[in-house]
């Protein structure tokens, strides 16, 4: 087992089973495991499940993160265990990679799941993302959003919500509309739509269930890379800057390089040497990176 500092990132050469029992203590797991349907791959070998899942638990405080990426039976599997563990299940993120994963499948599979559960108290933060990344591929609400600001500043009063919002930073409510639930309707006010999609255009969107991110499709450097926006994007729903991450299951690094970006701590092991050295080129890097950026 080898063992390697880089800044904040703490970087095993070792498998999984030889490593976590010498970790004291992480704030969030975010791990991408050997799903365990590839035959012939050296990479998708199995894995002391038991062991892993114990040693979670071991490692997280009561507001820990486990967030898993998974599919078929070993990720339903995964997460039945967490749950007679008891760990919370919180939410379920889809990854949208935007075209299929190969042609010759009978069905083109654009997605990948994602877990997140929590070994007591944990919540899910409310994160902001760039409007035009939150949107786009949805050219239709882009429009719809132009529209209504252009349909606002036609008339006197639209154009005067709107600067009224320019100026106080508060949308004014603009009468009421009805919500039906299942069994309860409820008066909600509503907020003037012009000014709503300017302050989305400002400030952000909320962070949605699915998260559309093409993948290192050209110049990966592992078969099952996952794109670093995308890590960065979970990493802020579970976590808080000056958190550690922990990914036992490190590859190419890709997680690790998400923690450097978004100011977490990171532990990550690899069982092999050639995407280790990748890993710790790709962080090093990361690292050098942000520490010009900071200064």
């Amino acid at each position: 087992m080898k063992k390697v500092i880089i800044g904040n990132a703490t970087l095993y050469l070792g498998t999984m089973e030889e490593t976590i029992g010498g970790i004291e203590h992480v704030d969030h797991i975010l791990t991408d495991p050997p799903y365990l349907y590839i035959k012939n791959h050296d990479f998708d070998k199995k894995f002391d499940e038991q062991l892993f899942f114990e040693n979670a638990k071991r490692l997280l405080p009561d507001n820990g993160f486990i967030a898993l990426f998974g599919r078929g039976t070993s990720f339903y599997r995964w997460n039945t265990r967490l749950a007679d563990m008891g760990f919370t299940f919180k939410e379920e993120i889809i990854w949208d990679k935007r075209f299929g994963s190969s042609p010759a499948h009978n069905i083109s599979r654009v997605h990948e799941t994602i877990s997140l559960n929590t070994k007591k108290t944990g919540v899910i933060k409310k994160r902001k993302i760039p409007y035009i990344e939150q949107k786009e591929y949805e050219l239709d609400g882009i429009i719809n959003d132009i529209n209504r600001i252009k349909s606002a500043i036609n008339s006197e009063a639209g154009l005067n919500q709107i600067i009224d919002f320019l100026k106080t930073g508060f949308i004014k409510n603009g009468g009421t509309f009805k919500t039906h639930k299942v069994t309860v309707s409820v008066q909600k006010s509503c907020r003037d739509p012009a000014s709503a999609s300017l302050r989305f255009i400002r400030d952000g969107m909320r962070e949605k269930t699915i998260m559309p991110i093409f993948p290192c499709h050209y110049g990966s450097v592992h078969p099952t890379e996952k794109p670093i926006r995308l890590a960065e994007r979970l990493i802020n729903l579970i976590s808080d800057p000056g958190d550690t991450i922990y990914d036992p299951f490190m590859g190419s690094g890709s997680f690790g390089v998400a923690c450097i970006n978004t100011g977490r701590k990171y532990i990550g092991s690899e069982i092999k040497p050639e995407y280790f050295k990748i890993a710790r080129k790709r962080i090093e890097q990361a690292v050098s990176e942000n520490c010009l950026w900071q200064t």
